[in-house]
């Protein structure tokens, strides 16, 4: 079966949903099917090039808007899977000339009504509007990460019918054996000393601004993984300069750490180094990094928003504030850090919260969903 993935953006990007095209991709060559990624050109990288086994198309922006037609004419697929906001239009078009290729959506999040506060665009109009335009078009069937997701594209007026849940998957047992004082070592960062963590974009929907503002005054490290997001590539505005100026204005120098942009094989060593695991996101159409902290044994802080309640139960694997309420984010940190007792009990309950989110069931749901369509 021939299987194109559409995405505005693929690895070496590094990002959710571009881990989702790589795993499918590879799991779906894995089994002997014929998948392909079309996506866009980033700086060093081939026009076209091979993945573990999977060939990766690269286009130009415009290239994504109007030539990727033509290429998926030449692939012949079985189906098409898109994640792309910027082949919307197109695909869509495409579907509608051309049935017998059926076209499934997958969309990862709805960012319509926050995309200032998330980008850290303060001129977003243009881009809402684009975004209602693109997710009202029709395609054959659509994919979301979650019911919270889906509940919003009902409420958009899609057709809850032809709308699929699948959950991302956890590398369970990738996040299971980590070395926390590797990370120690390297930040040399005392053993007494408790760890926040925090993985993910330094941008504002993520939040990083938040978890400094509400542990100014705990005795804590906190660790920052994660890029400062290139707007050119991303779309999206990277604040480290801003969070740098926080942590110098709260003299939090010596205990805040910006780990950046780290390896692959690091991950499971810095989730095991966190004591907690904080991501003040105001926008997650499932929140990856949170499975994989609750993965690592992590119990997590984060908002009551979006679709963080599906994997995080309050009380259970880790507690919840209201958004943006930083006097409730510092008093769950601080109940964490100073409760063995409630800090045990839902430590115990991280791995096997999120162990129904393994890739072999979230591929499995995929395929499945595929075949109602070939």
């Amino acid at each position: 079966m021939k299987i194109v993935h559409v995405s505005d953006l693929a690895l070496p990007h590094i990002g959710g949903v571009e881990y989702v095209v790589y795993k499918y991709s590879t799991m779906q060559r894995n089994i002997g099917e014929k998948p392909v990624v079309i996506t866009t050109k980033l700086f060093n990288t081939e026009r076209r090039e091979i993945k573990e086994g999977v060939p990766y198309y690269r286009l130009s922006k415009a290239g994504m808007i109007f030539a990727v037609l033509s290429l998926i004419k030449k692939i012949n697929p079985d189906i098409v899977h898109t994640h792309s906001y910027l082949s919307s239009f197109a695909l869509s078009y495409l579907w509608k000339i051309n049935p017998k290729i059926p076209i499934l959506r997958h969309i990862h999040d709805v960012y319509i009504g926050k995309y200032e506060e998330y980008s850290g665009w303060e001129s977003s109009s243009l881009y809402e509007n684009f975004e209602k335009l693109s997710l009202k078009l029709n395609y054959a069937g659509y994919i979301t990460p979650s019911n919270y997701t889906k509940k919003r594209l009902v409420e958009l007026g899609l057709d809850k019918e032809r709308i699929y849940v699948v959950p991302p998957g956890v590398e369970l047992e990738k996040f299971k054996n980590g070395n926390g004082e590797y990370v120690r070592r390297k930040h040399k960062i005392p053993p007494e000393k408790k760890i926040i963590g925090f993985v993910g974009r330094l941008s504002t929907g993520k939040g990083p601004q938040d978890l400094i503002k509400a542990a100014k005054d705990i005795d804590a490290c906190i660790i920052l993984v994660g890029p400062n997001p290139d707007p050119r590539s991303s779309g999206i505005r990277g604040i480290e300069d801003r969070l740098r100026k926080m942590v110098k204005e709260y003299r939090m120098e010596k205990r805040v750490i910006f780990a950046g942009k780290i390896r692959e094989e690091e991950m499971p060593h810095y989730y095991a180094s966190f004591d907690i695991f904080c991501l003040p996101s105001i926008s997650e159409g499932f929140g990856m990094s949170i499975a994989e902290a609750l993965a690592a044994g992590k119990p997590v802080v984060s908002y009551r928003i979006a679709a963080i309640p599906e994997i995080v139960k309050n009380g259970f694997n880790g507690l919840l504030a209201e958004p943006r309420d930083i006097e409730e984010l510092r008093e769950n940190l601080l109940t964490l850090l100073t409760n063995e007792d409630i800090y045990l009990k839902l430590k115990r309950n991280t791995r096997k919260s999120v162990e129904k989110f393994s890739w072999e069931n979230s591929f499995r749901e995929l395929m499945k969903i595929y075949s109602l369509y070939l």
